[in-house]
């Protein structure tokens, strides 16, 4: 990863920019459209709606409890409950069980080996 310590402009950023690879451009053009797409973070949130904002990969673990006006440890008891209080219906499809396996990764509460 490089590190850039001077002003770029946009000039400089195409010009730059012609030496990325087209996985590095799609890259890009995801990782621009999803700050396009990006609401604003709230002023403040419930304890509920930080460890909602930080599962979704919308802020980090520490930007969370700063939106909670709560410690670290009180998001991780909350994602801890979460975790352990997860129940699996067997009456499921496959296919259902597949989303829910994948629903359940993107959020972190699963980790698959």
């Amino acid at each position: 990863m490089a590190t850039i310590a001077e002003t770029i402009t946009p000039k400089k950023f195409f010009e730059f920019s012609q030496a990325f690879s087209s996985t590095d451009i799609q890259w890009l053009i995801k990782q621009l459209k999803k700050r396009l797409e990006e609401k604003p973070l709230p002023d403040n949130a419930t304890l509920n709606e930080a460890v909602e904002l930080y599962l979704d990969d919308k802020c980090s673990f520490g930007r969370a409890a700063e939106l909670a006006g709560v410690t670290r440890w009180d998001i991780q008891d909350v994602l801890s409950f979460q975790r352990s209080s997860i129940e699996i219906d067997s009456s499921k499809s496959v296919e259902e069980m597949d989303a829910m396996t994948k629903r359940l990764e993107q959020k972190g509460l699963l980790c698959s080996l």
